[in-house]
């Protein structure tokens, strides 16, 4: 006899979605869910839309923006830097925090004297 997670491995190669993809069987909590896909999409170069409805389902389940900042920090190594230096301003954006607005409030940057 498979094990669910066998079973469910065996459906997902095989195309059967329909049986495996359904929110009301899976364990993980909507936070859990929602930050995973938070990371998901820094890893895909998501869109600023996407980045926006899963920062704002994970926020709505309870996630914190400094979580939701770590889950990016948290991809680096995986994903690589050049995805999350992408990521950072679309998810900056998803949270309400315009980082071009914040930088041009910046000084310029002194070279050496």
């Amino acid at each position: 006899m498979l094990r669910v997670h066998e079973e469910q491995l065996r459906r997902l190669a095989m195309n059967d979605t329909k049986r495996v993809i359904d929110p009301g069987v899976l364990s993980l909590d909507a936070r859990t869910r929602a930050m995973i896909d938070v990371a998901i999409l820094v890893a895909v170069d998501g869109p600023v839309t996407a980045f926006e409805t899963a920062t704002s389902a994970a926020l709505a389940a309870g996630a914190t923006e400094d979580e939701l900042v770590e889950v990016l920090i948290a991809a680096a190594p995986t994903v690589g830097t050049a995805h999350v230096v992408a990521a950072a301003p679309k998810l900056a954006l998803a949270m309400g925090y315009d980082i071009d607005a914040a930088f041009e409030t910046l000084s310029p940057l002194r070279g050496p004297d």
